[in-house]
């Protein structure tokens, strides 16, 4: 049987395999359902989801999840860009060398701690009602842009032209956070119908025509992807199959996130307990099944399949960062390590729609318990509730197969997230790809 962590290393494997995931990029794959605006009829809803996604730090370990941080740590990591090239002696590019004394590293720090108190979005702009109105905090927002637009003029006016180049990428990200409509921002919603308000921009490129094919596509087309794991050729093969990660053959393809204990990794096979309220023991046989997992295997298809290249709005200039070698002044965070907030950078991410799932139990007494108590399968959640429109229905059980279907929902799933380290082997960046099916 397999445990949940090689049900994830087997599964992960598989989905990055297929995206075309290739060394020394790293696949996220996403833990729960998440980011369903992504199909939602109002494109401010969209909008919505497609920041998260893109501003999601991912994990050099663990799964993907909604994270924002990248827009925030990459204009923090300006203000240490400028606080090398002002202070430097050798002069680079357009950069004046100076020497500017203790005020802009005081000016600097104030800046510093208002940038990463700042919370996004700021605040809302017009919404149905023609009313302007915030997300939360109204004044409280409203005070902390106050201090840093006064913070963002002290450092400006201290510079004095000094790190042009960089001056101007920190006023960008300054217009990409303000509440007023730009090209370096977007309109957002957190659901259909409520207030919109501006998050700095990024793009998923390509995802409006692929979703709309998808969703046009015959119900009777073969599946986009098709998957058996373990697959026959892991079965055929001469060595056992693992029952844990530590022992299964390195992968093909480049790697996934290693999964671990805890809040960062939760368990493939989610069940739901009776009472909410309550702790109450699992089905008799779940209970007396061993660490080593309760399935044998499982399969999955999807109507769609793609890969959609993510995009920071021009608020975002990669060349600043040298590749991951731009000067950092001492004592300044290690943005380009692979821990790092800098340190891998969202490419590409990996969408399916209409997945039909099925699980192999280790037995059919199993397999009933399973069809009863499953409430999640990796990222797809299980219906247990007619509202639950996007989400898995158990569909039958039979033998020791047990099936799960959401071919009638049009919303999409985000199975991971393509990332690639901002310090790449050669230099170079991979070019995005996108593979609508």
């Amino acid at each position: 049987m397999l445990s949940d962590q090689a049900l994830w290393r087997l599964y992960a494997d598989a989905i990055a395999s297929h995206a075309g995931t290739a060394a020394p990029e790293l696949f996220s794959p996403a833990a729960v359902t998440s980011f369903s605006g992504l199909g939602d009829a109002q494109p401010a809803v969209v909008n919505w989801s497609i920041f998260q996604l893109g501003d999601g730090i991912p994990p050099s370990t663990g799964a993907y999840a909604s994270r924002s941080g990248l827009f925030t740590a990459y204009w923090l990591c300006l203000s240490y860009l400028v606080e090398a090239a002002a202070t430097s002696g050798t002069q680079r590019g357009p950069l004046r060398p100076a020497t500017p004394g203790n005020a802009l590293s005081t000016d600097l720090a104030r800046y510093r701690r208002l940038l990463q108190s700042l919370q996004l979005p700021i605040s809302g702009i017009a919404g149905r009602n023609g009313a302007s109105s915030a997300v939360a905090g109204v004044a409280t927002q409203d005070g902390e842009r106050a201090g840093l637009l006064d913070a963002h003029d002290a450092v400006a006016a201290t510079l004095d032209g000094r790190a042009p180049a960089l001056g101007a990428a920190m006023n960008r990200c300054l217009l990409a956070s303000l509440p007023q409509a730009s090209e370096l921002n977007m309109a957002a919603s957190l659901y259909a119908g409520s207030t919109e308000f501006c998050c700095p921009r990024y793009s998923l490129d390509g995802w409006a025509t692929g979703l709309g094919a998808w969703r046009s596509s015959p119900a009777d087309l073969p599946p986009a992807l098709s998957l058996s794991l373990p697959s026959p050729a892991m079965l055929a093969g001469p060595r056992s199959l693992p029952a844990t990660l530590e022992a299964s053959a390195a992968p093909a393809v480049a790697p996934t996130p290693e999964p671990f204990a805890g809040a960062g990794w939760p368990a493939f096979l989610g069940l739901r307990m009776p009472n909410a309220s309550a702790a109450v023991a699992e089905p008799p046989a779940l209970q007396r099944a061993t660490a080593s997992g309760v399935v044998e295997g499982l399969t999955l298809t999807l109507a769609g399949f793609g890969v959609f290249p993510i995009q920071p709005g021009d608020w975002f200039d990669a060349g600043l960062l040298e590749g991951g070698h731009a000067t950092l002044p001492a004592g300044a965070p290690d943005f380009f390590g692979m821990g790092g907030a800098l340190g891998l950078l969202p490419a590409r991410a990996v969408i399916g729609y209409r997945p039909r799932l099925s699980l192999r139990a280790a037995s059919g007494q199993l397999a009933k318990e399973l069809a009863a108590s499953v409430a999640s399968i990796g990222p797809f959640t299980v219906r247990r509730e007619p509202a639950m429109a996007a989400a898995l229905a158990c569909s039958g059980c039979t033998g020791m197969e047990v099936r799960f279907d959401a071919s009638d929902s049009n919303t999409p799933v985000l199975l991971g997230v393509i990332s690639k380290p901002v310090r790449s082997v050669n230099g170079e960046s991979a070019p995005p790809t996108h593979k609508p099916q």
